[in-house]
């Protein structure tokens, strides 16, 4: 990286790329253009045609620049091809007029549109070496296959290298199409899969890409992937222009500073830090695109993404055994060497044997958990999860198509992809909608996914009740450390399971839905006694021990009978007294009204204004204590949180 002037020139953030036939001419119409030779290597000087990437700045008449990538068009270097394709936002797809449509031409043109969906224009380039007929043959041809592939309207333009004949009409629709691309705002971290890697003397260590997002400026902390290493940025340049920042879409070279690092090449990525996890599995929407083979439900194919590509372990997730050409499925696919990806990346699929392109899609999450016969039925959640990331949201998609129902905080940044006022958005207009629940001040229930935590609880608690036929149910701390929450969601459980039909949330206990406390005839005898004593008591609290003097009664069997009116909330069971439920609850609703007007209320306001005994009243406000509701401040009590008890 040597020491270069001031850029005066605005960079923007659009990458213009080639497409097309091995010597169609991709190469000497970006030296036309920009005056770069983009064969840098060389074999490539040798050979006469492009195995690698190539890039170079594109200068438009107002002083600004974009970057164009040259990709190479022989079949056995399409990976390299793919890896500059997923970046491209203005395609220049070019065709020979002599060879006219050739195969890589269809399969190049095939891989955009599984990738992104750009801006598109066709050159017909060396239109000096054929007559006017054919030159407009190969015209019609070309307009007819980019209607074929979703781009109708796209410029063709007749053009040749040597010539310079219709250069300027093609340098004039390139910057048209380059201003009809459409940035939203940058809210994402930065994230940098890496192209190439070289070391400068003097200067230790250099990768280059173009970033997906995001932008990283000069000492920022960076991760490498995989491993996770940390590194330190030491400079930037941009189209070999020193620069202050890295930025999305924009080819960037960045100096890195670290103690010690593995080998480094082509699909690693680096990303800020604490923003990204490598992973060894995902599940992906794919569409099959080729002209006659399936996708069966288990092989091996080559998967693609960003400068990455690795040879994958497939499954159809579904009920189907194949996906036809033209058809659209799901897929887990697992790898033994670790990637960064997100939900929302696009990819390109593979056959290994023969090498041809058989589809693509998106992600949809990089955290599954799928058995076999889960994988069978779940598509019609998977699919949400495909509108979701073809909408551009992929938190939705991770959230749904993902292996947890539960959404921890220290897992958001990886999953909403953005900074944290992105995150807190995300999070308050999910909540909003109504697609999360909170549980707890950290973690949040996926809505559409309560299903699963009701399954978890359903055998968990047909074997405890089996196991403790007297007690109401699993106590709710118990059952949160189940499944996987906080236990400072309590709260939050009545509202998470308000609608199902499996289990029901009563206090601080949680039980099947159809659960009850069967009580013998002696047993339902001393229920309708106690209910009756209580209620005639009104006000008045009555001592447990009080219902131990009855004849015939022993203390186990009416611990159960007290369990059974409270859990039908009858009956307020407080240390060793028994008062009815409707007295605890007018008794808060006062407490509720009073704290509206004043701040602190002492014992002798508290059975003034309620009419209870002085013990009654004791009781009840060290209860209240108990639960949080209140208190002690001196003689005197103060609301901490309003909450229901009954």
């Amino acid at each position: 990286m040597k020491v270069q002037e001031k850029l005066e020139r605005e960079i923007l953030p659009v990458m213009v790329g080639t497409a097309g036939h091995v010597d169609h001419g991709k190469t000497a119409l970006v030296k036309m253009l920009t005056g770069c030779d983009t064969d840098f290597l060389p074999e490539e000087k040798k050979r006469g045609m492009s195995i690698d990437l190539g890039f170079a700045p594109f200068l438009l008449d107002d002083n600004r620049i974009v970057g164009i990538i040259d990709v190479p068009g022989h079949e056995d270097f399409i990976r390299n091809m793919i890896a500059g394709a997923a970046s491209i936002d203005v395609l220049i797809l070019i065709i020979a007029a002599d060879d006219g449509i050739m195969p890589q031409t269809i399969e190049h043109l095939k891989i955009m549109s599984l990738l992104r969906t750009p801006e598109v224009m066709a050159v017909i380039t060396k239109i000096d070496l054929v007559s006017k007929e054919r030159q407009q043959e190969v015209k019609n041809k070309t307009i007819v296959l980019l209607e074929e592939y979703g781009f109708p309207g796209a410029p063709v333009i007749l053009e040749s290298n040597t010539t310079g004949e219709g250069a300027d009409e093609v340098r004039e629709a390139i910057k048209r199409l380059v201003g009809l691309v459409n940035r939203q705002a940058e809210t994402k971290p930065f994230r940098m899969n890496i192209e190439r890697v070289f070391s400068v003397k003097g200067y230790g260590t250099v990768l280059t890409g173009i970033p997906l997002a995001g932008k990283c400026e000069v000492e920022d902390e960076l991760e490498l992937f995989p491993g996770g290493h940390k590194v330190i940025c030491r400079s930037i340049q941009k189209y070999s222009f020193d620069s202050k920042e890295a930025s999305a879409h924009a080819c960037s070279a960045i100096n890195i500073r670290a103690v010690k690092l593995p080998v480094i090449e082509r699909g690693m990525t680096l990303a800020a830090a604490k923003t990204c996890r490598e992973t060894s599995t995902a599940i992906l929407s794919i569409k099959n695109v080729h002209e006659s083979l399936p996708v069966k439900r288990r092989q091996e194919l080559r998967f693609c993404c960003g400068t990455s590509n690795r040879i994958v372990s497939s499954v159809l997730l579904g009920p189907r055994d194949i996906i036809k050409p033209g058809e659209k499925g799901f897929m887990q696919i697992k790898y033994t060497e670790p990637l960064v990806l997100a939900a929302g990346d696009r990819f390109v699929l593979r056959f290994l044997s023969p090498s041809a392109t058989v589809g693509g899609g998106t992600v949809l999450s990089i955290n599954p958990a799928l058995g076999k016969k889960k994988a069978r039925v779940d598509t019609e959640k998977l699919e949400k999860a495909r509108v979701a990331a073809e909408s551009n949201d992929p938190f939705l998609s991770e959230i749904i198509a993902g292996s947890a129902a539960v959404i921890e905080q220290n897992e958001l940044p990886r999953l909403v992809q953005g900074n944290s006022g992105q995150i807190k958005k995300n999070i308050e207009e999910k909540i909003k909608l109504g697609i999360i629940l909170p549980a707890g001040k950290t973690q949040w229930v996926v809505k559409d996914r309560i299903f699963e935590l009701e399954e978890k609880l359903k055998y968990a608690l047909a074997i405890f009740h089996k196991n403790n036929k007297v007690s109401r149910g699993m106590p709710v701390s118990q059952a949160c450390e189940l499944l996987g929450l906080e236990k400072d969601c309590f709260c939050d459980l009545s509202n998470i399971f308000a609608g199902s039909r499996i289990v029901k949330v009563n206090k601080d206990f949680i039980s099947l839905k159809n659960f009850s406390i069967e009580l013998t005839a002696k047993q339902q005898e001393l229920k309708v006694k106690i209910l009756k004593d209580i209620t005639m008591a009104g006000k008045s609290a009555i001592a447990v021990k009080t219902f131990e003097a009855e004849p015939g009664v022993k203390e186990p069997e009416l611990q159960i009978v007290l369990s059974v009116l409270a859990g039908e909330g009858l009956v307020t069971v407080i240390d060793k007294y028994a008062i009815h439920s409707i007295v605890v609850k007018d008794t808060l609703d006062k407490l509720f009204e009073y704290f509206k007007r004043k701040s602190l209320i002492e014992l002798s306001c508290f059975r003034d204004m309620t009419g209870l005994s002085r013990n009654v009243a004791v009781t009840l406000l060290e209860y209240f204590d108990s639960k949080g509701i209140t208190c002690r401040e001196g003689n005197s009590r103060r609301l901490v949180k309003k909450l229901m008890l009954v």
